[in-house]
């Protein structure tokens, strides 16, 4: 008898591994329209890869560094934070250094107020009495000096309708706003959260809205012009979810993503949704989380691909990313792996689109890639893709497996000359727990699109899980498995 093995889902490895053991490391999958009669409802694609583009190494002169800041101004230049120095990056992908910035390995934050307005990017670090400033035409950089000592120093800025709006640290309390189209301030342009007393973590625009995120609670403010301070709360309005992470949320879609907290908790992925948030993490994604020692460094961001609109969360001390992603409702792991086949996050934290391209800035050195769906290499390195799936289980009988043949694009290596790339078959008789066993079979030379990967002889089971997993630079797509089984004599 042949069973079906479809995969309907993302990542799915439960709290307990009799639920799931479904792993989904560097692929994302794409439902097919039913209306176009598929052979199978899902196909799970590799993730875009990474060609280089520039660094301040290669650009003569500079030292690569662990990657802080991206930003593409509204005039669409592009600029980035490379250890402490502030780069401009022109259309060549050449670096050209502004400034100094203050020794830290803080995320930075930037926000502009356009060229037709003043003409400026305001820059802040997260570090007590810290900012800077530039000019978005002669580039001229410049310490933010506040003589009203409103400014205190700030982990975020933002922009809204003349107003650069930031908090303010270190009492993590209030927040300011600069003069209209400045970068200068008021003494009593100041304010804080009012419905609940947690301290500000962070804030955000959505729209034309201002929402103050706190430790445990959200409020959303709207611009009502007011003489004595020009926002105020939205009445009758209050989301009671707050943010672990203060570098975590992320604006896509019309909705602000992020890794929240709250009185009762904490680690629930959430997005906004009108007044309230809206949980988008399952309960694997939570337990997971639940285990990471410093879930408060995660790192929010998000770039579109074939359609997709990915927000991807980067957790810096846990060394993972995971993968949200909009069209699908669905989770992915996305790393790289090292020279000793231990997986890691993802090379790329921040992202941003400038100069017609989607460009990813490496955490560790610095250096800029192209995030293209056609690449299949991470600047030269494999990706390694993995892909779990669901227990095979007939009521604890013994079932033998006389064969498993993966329904998968093939023979599109670009060089007849290469040999045919590996496809592995990882597998477990104990649910997921280990997975003792390894096969081996050819994923095809150029032009052998017939090319049907099957393993035989995989012996008996009770509580049998497969796992695939390739690096090919090549195109390929995985659509399902076939299992030969048969129950086994009592």
């Amino acid at each position: 008898m042949t069973e079906s093995v479809l995969l309907t889902s993302g990542a799915y490895s439960a709290p307990s591994i009799i639920a799931g053991a479904q792993r989904c490391v560097n692929l994302y999958p794409e439902v097919t329209p039913g209306d176009t009669h598929p052979p199978v409802p899902v196909t799970h694609y590799p993730r875009p890869g990474k060609t280089f583009l520039g660094s301040a190494q290669s650009s003569g002169g500079g030292i690569n560094g662990p990657g802080r800041g991206l930003y593409t101004d509204s005039n669409n230049r592009l600029y980035c934070v490379v250890a402490d120095i502030l780069y401009f990056v022109d259309v060549n992908f050449q670096f050209f250094p502004l400034g100094n910035l203050a020794p830290s390995d803080h995320i930075v934050s930037f926000a502009d107020n356009g060229i037709a307005a003043g003409n400026t990017i305001l820059l802040v670090d997260g570090l007590p009495n810290s900012g800077y400033t530039f000019n978005m035409t002669t580039l001229a950089f410049a310490p933010l000096v506040d003589g009203t000592g409103l400014f205190t120093g700030a982990d975020v800025v933002k922009y809204l309708q003349t107003f650069f709006i930031l908090n303010t640290i270190p009492n993590n309390q209030n927040f300011i706003i600069s003069q209209p189209n400045a970068a200068t301030f008021d003494p009593l342009d100041i304010a804080s959260k009012s419905s609940y007393p947690d301290n500000l973590s962070t804030l955000f625009i959505r729209q034309r809205e201002l929402w103050l995120m706190g430790a445990q609670t959200t409020e959303p403010w709207f611009l009502s012009g007011a003489q004595d301070f020009p926002f105020e709360a939205i009445p009758s309005t209050f989301v009671a979810y707050g943010v672990l992470a203060k570098y975590s949320p992320v604006f896509a879609d019309d909705s602000i993503f992020w890794l929240s907290q709250n009185t009762q908790g904490k680690a629930i992925f959430v997005k906004s949704n009108n007044y309230s948030a809206e949980r988008i993490s399952t309960h694997a994604i939570e337990a997971e989380i639940q285990k990471y020692t410093t879930p408060g460094d995660c790192v929010g961001s998000v770039y579109q691909a074939n359609g997709h609109t990915f927000i991807v969360f980067t957790f810096q001390t846990d060394d993972r990313t995971w993968v949200y992603d909009l069209a699908t409702k669905q989770w992915y792991q996305s790393a790289w792996t090292d020279n000793n086949g231990i997986i890691h996050r993802d090379r790329a934290m921040l992202f941003t689109q400038a100069y017609g391209k989607t460009i990813g800035l490496d955490w560790e050195t610095g250096e800029l890639y192209e995030i293209n769906p056609n690449v299949y290499q991470d600047n030269g390195d494999d990706i390694q893709c993995i892909r779990g799936f669901p227990t095979l289980v007939a009521q604890l009988d013994r079932v033998s497996h006389w064969s498993l043949t993966a329904y998968m694009e093939v023979g599109t290596l670009s060089d007849p000359n290469l040999p045919g790339a590996i496809l592995n078959l990882r597998v477990s008789d104990d649910g997921g727990k280990t997975f003792p066993a390894v096969y081996q079979t050819s994923l095809g030379k150029q032009g052998d699109y017939l090319t049907t990967p099957q393993f035989t002889r995989l012996g008996m089971a009770r509580n049998r899980v497969y796992e695939l997993f390739w690096t090919a630079n090549m195109k390929t797509a995985l659509n399902a498995v076939y299992v030969d089984v048969e129950k086994a004599e009592s």
